[in-house]
């Protein structure tokens, strides 16, 4: 049993513990999974032994031995071959010249056919503009690089969104992110499912999502920040 690696892990469970208790109505599955990593990692430490010998010295390989030196081959002479004259090019042929082009026939514009009418085509229908995203919204797609296993382990690859919510993590997200609208929940997660990188998603969701429902704002930054890594998760 490894002592130091098993305190090193106990510590981490209580410390993850306190903070879902704080606020027990809202774990998300992330919480789960990371609390479900820190527990094997304590199994393993409590199953292993800790080895304090230290590694045996490697053997360096004796360097090949070179071969014997041969004597070098005596140079042999070797005639030049007697120079062939090359062939006169042929003579250049000359294209013939192109012939001139055919006359062109112009009609006479009859004065009884009347004009056309040209019908004005309604314009089209302006699409819906929102404010333009600020700067703090840009902020929601900022990407930390892992260091521990744990960020490691939250950042596994998720085939498919839909699955990945569950139905308490459903209900925070339309409440804080979609306004109560569930449809609009569901629409924004099967149009993500389609999009092939994390790109297509950021627009999607810059010119659909952030701004009409604030996303920006102080209430609801930290679960549209997880809910945006859930997202890139899917592109991974």
């Amino acid at each position: 049993m490894d002592l130091q690696k098993t305190k090193i892990f106990l510590d981490k469970i209580n410390r993850e513990y306190g903070r879902m208790s704080k606020d027990p109505d809202n774990i998300m599955r992330i919480d789960v999974d990371i609390m479900l990593s820190y527990v094997r990692d304590l199994y393993d430490a409590v199953l292993s032994e800790a080895s304090g010998a230290a590694p045996a010295p490697r053997r360096e390989a004796a360097p090949p031995t070179p071969p014997p030196a041969s004597a070098a081959p005596a140079a042999v002479a070797v005639a030049a071959p007697p120079a062939i004259a090359e062939p006169a090019p042929p003579p250049e042929e000359k294209p013939a010249p192109a012939p001139p082009p055919p006359p062109v026939l112009s009609e006479a514009i009859k004065a009884s056919e009347p004009l056309p009418i040209l019908k004005p085509q309604a314009p089209a229908a302006p699409a819906p503009s929102f404010p333009a995203a600020p700067p703090d919204a840009e902020a929601l797609f900022e990407q930390k690089q892992a260091v521990e296993l744990s960020e490691k382990l939250s950042e596994l690859p998720i085939p498919d969104l839909r699955k990945a919510i569950g139905l308490n993590d459903k209900l925070l997200l339309t409440r804080e992110l979609f306004g109560e609208d569930n449809a609009a929940l569901e629409k924004t997660v099967e149009t993500l499912n389609g999009f092939s990188s994390m790109e297509q998603a950021k627009a999607y969701l810059l010119d659909h999502c952030v701004m009409r429902y604030r996303w920006t704002d102080k209430k609801r930054l930290e679960v549209a920040k997880k809910f945006i890594k859930l997202v890139r998760r899917r592109y991974s």
